[in-house]
């Protein structure tokens, strides 16, 4: 690769970062973009481990690595989409924020709870999303309906309607919009208000349940409350979480999370209630 130039340096969190998905600084390219997002996603699972443990979850960038890359606890997409956002920043891509409503195939209007990436590259506008879980790409996905394949996954922006896009994978034999968005015009801000429902507000998912994906190349390693799956190619395995040892295990061994065995403890009496 070339070596980084001095403009690029943009954060000395970018050496550390870089280092923990075993790659070296180069100029922006899509093979670059392409092994971050696969690595970011295989290192820092998605988790609403803090969530459920009523942690503190500042969005500033310090306390994001601490908590992401330092300490492994996971995050969720205002998390690890904020973090990525600024590594890109740092490496030098063309980036956007952008917020999008989690719609899984319905014509629904849910709020703007879900933070996207848009990187422009070599005249090619990609969503890139390391925040959506078991069903999201390890790849970036271009803009104009070309289908991204990765491994047997495939996936799609299409434009339904003028200025509306949506995020689709092939599932169930067709095409399946997971969230939509638009290029309005978002900062931190929002994101802030996004966050703090997603993690404060009764009604939340992250509230309400235990979440963790891992994606890794050959397989996808998700679990929700009790339910462990692990889905392949050939197909999907589930297990039952039994008990606070086994959870600690899953968490400690399969997904990388920093957990103690008390906090385990906690978690699984949270998922008994």
């Amino acid at each position: 690769m070339e070596p980084m130039e001095p403009a690029m340096a943009g954060t000395p969190l970018l050496p550390h970062y870089l280092a923990r998905l075993g790659l070296v600084a180069a100029a922006p390219s899509l093979t670059l973009l392409e092994q971050i997002v696969a690595r970011h996603l295989e290192q820092f699972p998605f988790a609403s481990v803090s969530v459920q443990l009523g942690e503190e979850m500042p969005l500033a960038l310090p306390s994001l690595f601490e908590r992401l890359v330092d300490r492994r606890r996971g995050g969720y997409c205002f998390e690890q989409n904020a973090l990525l956002f600024a590594m890109l920043e740092a490496v030098g891509f063309q980036t956007r924020l952008l917020l999008a409503r989690v719609i899984y195939n319905q014509d629904i209007h849910p709020g703007l709870t879900h933070r996207i990436t848009l990187v422009s590259l070599e005249g090619v506008d990609h969503v890139v999303d390391v925040g959506f879980g078991p069903l999201g790409p390890r790849v970036p996905v271009p803009f104009g309906g070309a289908e991204r394949r990765d491994g047997w996954r495939r996936y799609r922006v299409a434009q339904p309607r003028t200025g509306e896009f949506h995020l689709q994978c092939f599932k169930d034999a067709d095409w399946y919009s997971l969230y939509r968005f638009e290029l309005h015009r978002y900062g931190e801000t929002d994101c802030e208000l996004g966050h703090f429902y997603s993690h404060r507000h009764p009604a939340a998912v992250f509230v309400n349940n235990l979440v963790v994906t891992r994606l890794l190349p050959d397989r996808i390693l998700s679990l929700r409350n009790r339910d462990y799956r692990v889905m392949t190619a050939q197909g999907e395995e589930l297990q039952n979480v039994e008990n606070a040892a086994f959870l600690h295990r899953l968490l400690s061994d399969e997904f990388a999370l920093q957990v103690t065995p008390d906090e385990a403890g906690r978690l699984f009496a949270a998922l008994s209630r």
